[in-house]
């Protein structure tokens, strides 16, 4: 009996051990079949953002060009999540909340009640939230390592930089001129022809006569007049690429490249140099600006009325309207035209930064437009076309094609003769005279010369042109005698102070504005204070031609 007793116990312990083998088995088979079910998504899911990591990590570094970095890429932590993977929906979202605040409850429910295979759940974590998240232990979370843009140089190169969305990819100016080298194999880095001390010293300058002139906007090119490298850009109101919604708001549009503007009287110098190309006009040719012109119901009239016959070179340094259309009327619409054209004014500016505006003409150029375009009204430019349509004024003739990436020397630059040179020579003078006896007396730098134009242009609201509301001009070059940098600027809508004698003209606002921007950055550019010698001799010329 003790012996059958024992065998029964014995046979029943090995039932015991088989079975809970069996389960020990089985929930092994459960277990791992879990594991490699998990594994395979986790596969699937760096599958799905490999193409894109990829993509992030080529993307180039940008340098100014004095190799300052002014955009390189980081890394960074995204949280993803599977939402079909969750099971107590509710409670993760109140477990995500109480880990990360910065969620929004409304947000968490919308990407977590569905059955999606994949969601981001943020882009862009910090450590301590990556690290709060992963603690929960929530099945179907991920962490992903991401590239991010970091722009060093903040708002002052955004206007030419432009940014990228948040996937990394370029969305205008020279972040979307990236993507294009980047589709066509080229992934080096990228070299700007941009200054970025010379561009924060203008847009300090440019800041400070907003704030001074209670302007709602302001905008500056400078170029160089030789090789079409453009060394500072600066558009106000500005973004900080970083923050990229900002770049979406209409009045931080790049006014530089892509807002359209009647210049007013900076158009002149283009009216003068089409007659004095001619060869049938000289600095001396007289027109009668005694009285204003009647045409089609309206009345072109001077500013400061002289109410005599004029040489060309006074029309120029008195700006008179009159006397700019009776020279564009003596050469008629179709050469008008025409002049411009090859002036590159009617057409978009070609360079890196895409999609750019051709400027705004008559559909009908009559004679009535070719009257008031003489002076800057009734076209619209850019004031790239501007400053690359000036630097022919002073360079002896050449249409430069302008870059925003560095040339460099060893390069080819693309110009093309469009101006006889001595029709430069001449403008060149003009310019001088009116820096020192003109409109643009307060433009002048101390040891530095420099020639340029003025021009204030009411706005046009509601069909007809405010005499409350105005956008001041200024063209200019530096140095004069031997010309290297060209300069365009622009105030919208300066007011009129204590200190301009509630005159708010460009030659009380903007002409100042350039002097001062000027006198800051030509140390910055090598530019260093003229003779006295160097100063008579130019005077001279000068005299000599008139």
């Amino acid at each position: 009996m003790f012996l059958a007793h024992n065998n029964n116990q014995i046979k029943r312990l090995h039932l015991r051990i088989k079975f809970l083998s069996f389960c020990f088995f089985l929930g092994f088979l459960v277990l791992s079949s879990k594991i490699f079910y998990l594994a395979n998504l986790s596969a699937e899911l760096n599958v799905n953002i490999d193409e894109k990591e990829i993509l992030n990590v080529k993307r180039p570094n940008i340098y100014d060009r004095n190799a300052n970095l002014v955009a390189s890429n980081i890394t960074i932590s995204s949280v993803a999540i599977r939402p079909n993977l969750l099971r107590n929906k509710d409670d993760i979202v109140d477990r995500l909340l109480t880990a990360v605040p910065s969620f929004q409850r409304e947000d968490l429910e919308y990407k977590l009640f569905n059955d999606k295979k994949f969601v981001w759940l943020k882009r862009g974590i910090t450590p301590s939230e990556e690290n709060k998240i992963h603690n929960l232990g929530i099945p179907g979370i991920q962490f992903i390592d991401e590239t991010k843009r970091f722009y060093s140089s903040a708002n002052t190169l955004s206007s030419v930089i432009g940014y990228v969305n948040i996937d990394n990819e370029g969305q205008v100016g020279i972040e979307e001129f990236i993507d294009l080298q980047m589709k066509s194999g080229n992934n080096e880095d990228i070299y700007l022809s941009l200054d970025l001390e010379v561009s924060h010293a203008m847009r300090d300058e440019l800041r400070k006569s907003m704030n001074e002139y209670s302007a709602i906007a302001a905008a500056g090119i400078l170029m160089d007049i030789n090789n079409g490298e453009i060394i500072g850009a600066v558009s106000l109101p500005d973004f900080d690429p970083q923050y990229h919604a900002d770049a979406l708001l209409p009045e931080n549009v790049n006014k530089v490249t892509n807002s359209l503007y009647e210049i007013g009287s900076t158009f002149k110098p283009f009216t003068i140099a089409m007659a004095l190309d001619s060869g049938l006009v000289d600095l001396d040719t007289e027109y009668d600006a005694r009285k204003p012109i009647s045409i089609g119901g309206h009345k072109i009239n001077d500013f400061r009325p002289q109410a005599r016959i004029l040489t060309v070179s006074e029309i120029f340094t008195h700006s008179s309207n009159i006397g700019a259309a009776k020279i564009a009327l003596d050469f008629g619409a179709d050469y008008h035209k025409a002049f411009l054209k090859k002036l590159g004014l009617l057409d978009p500016v070609p360079t890196q930064i895409q999609n750019l505006p051709s400027s705004i003409a008559p559909t009908n150029w009559k004679e009535i437009n070719t009257m008031t375009i003489s002076y800057g009204y009734g076209i619209s430019v850019t004031p790239l076309h501007a400053v690359v349509a000036g630097a022919t004024l002073f360079n002896g003739g050449r249409l430069l094609k302008p870059s925003f990436l560095e040339i460099g020397e060893s390069t080819d630059v693309l110009s093309k003769q469009v101006l006889d040179p001595s029709t430069s020579e001449k403008i060149k003078k003009l310019m001088y005279l009116n820096v020192l006896n003109g409109s643009a007396k307060r433009a002048s730098v101390d040891g530095i010369f420099v020639g340029g134009k003025t021009g204030t242009a009411n706005k046009l609201i509601g069909g007809s042109y405010d005499e409350d509301s105005r956008r001041t001009t200024f063209i200019g070059a530096f140095p004069l005698d031997k010309p290297k940098y060209i300069m365009f600027l622009l105030l919208d809508e300066p007011k009129p102070t204590e200190n301009t004698y509630n005159y708010a003209t460009a030659g009380w606002n903007v002409a100042p504005t350039f002097s001062k921007i000027v006198g800051r950055i030509a140390p910055m550019l090598d530019i260093k204070p003229s003779s006295i010698e160097r100063l008579y001799n130019f005077d001279q010329i000068v005299v000599a031609s008139n």
